[in-house]
């Protein structure tokens, strides 16, 4: 099956780069896979393209077909690739918890309701985990699924992973012997990197500048979530594409709701990115009134 690749990007940055397996090797002394000698005697099995694979959509409503990654035979000769063998990756789902402590995301378990398996070469056994079968002649499979945009969780990151359990007899490559995590998540146009300027003004303490970097996350089709001026939490903008006006929403506390400040209006600039934002909550002593330009880096 061709690797079909639509709005891909990588999420992590730095994922190691993976030599490219071939399907059956001649064995010479200068011949490395990954740094081991290929004259070694052995066949591996292995993940070419990495142990981070990320997959980013647009928003999306139908089902789109994703080759979630592939793994591949690495025979040392040609009786070798014509043997049939399965290989197991078991599920670590408590991997993904891992992930999150040690990198900061927030990245949770892809139900098994917002897909189904379409690979007949890689499929699924009662316990989660997954049966690669390479039938003789077979060098690369792919996990493919059928993902339903309309159940994707928009506010949600999702992540699989797996290790290899069962080689079938195989070498696992030295690349390849940890855990492989597989990330999905929507990214509308707004998602991304930005810088945030601009003046928080309070009513009894006066003004300071806000001068901060920012993160704005997916939280819709049109819709990202941002912390609140330079106090934490988190707000919502949902841009009106027709008229580039934003709504702020969000909560400082349950009664510290986040609202407009009256005759200035909230907006989103396309041509320089920015979001030119006006809004305000109550305290004690008056509204604390926040003028904030975020603009894409």
């Amino acid at each position: 099956m061709k690797k079909n690749i639509f709005n891909k990007y990588l999420l992590v940055a730095g994922i190691a780069s993976v030599a490219i397996f071939s399907g059956c090797r001649k064995e010479t002394a200068a011949d490395k896979v990954g740094g081991q000698a290929a004259n070694n005697g052995l066949s591996f099995i292995g993940f070419p393209d990495g142990l981070e694979q990320a997959h980013f959509f647009d928003p999306f409503t139908d089902v789109k077909t994703v080759d979630v990654f592939s793994i591949k035979r690495d025979a040392k000769s040609a009786a070798d690739l014509q043997k049939d063998q399965t290989v197991v990756l078991k599920s670590v789902p408590d991997a993904i918890d891992k992930y999150n402590d040690d990198n900061g995301t927030a990245y949770e378990l892809l139900p098994t309701s917002l897909y189904t398996i379409s690979s007949t070469k890689v499929t699924a056994t009662t316990s989660g985990n997954l049966n690669a079968k390479f039938a003789p002649g077979d060098f690369q499979n792919y996990f493919t699924i059928k993902l339903d945009g309309s159940k994707f969780d928009l506010s949600k990151k999702y992540a699989l992973a797996y290790v290899i359990s069962d080689a079938a007899g195989l070498t696992i490559h030295a690349a390849s012997k940890d855990t492989l995590y597989t990330f999905f998540a929507i990214k509308n146009k707004y998602d991304g990197a930005y810088h945030s300027t601009g003046t928080f003004h309070h009513p009894t303490a006066g003004d300071r500048a806000i001068d901060r970097d920012k993160t704005l996350t997916t939280a819709g089709a049109t819709a990202v979530s941002t912390e609140i001026g330079d106090i934490g939490g988190s707000m919502t903008l949902t841009v009106n594409e027709a008229t580039n006006v934003v709504t702020v929403s969000g909560n400082v506390s349950a009664s510290q709701p986040l609202i407009p400040v009256p005759g200035k209006t909230s907006t989103y600039d396309p041509a320089t990115k920015s979001f030119i934002l006006n809004y305000q909550y109550t305290g004690g002593g008056g509204f604390r009134v926040i003028e904030e330009t975020i603009k894409h880096k």
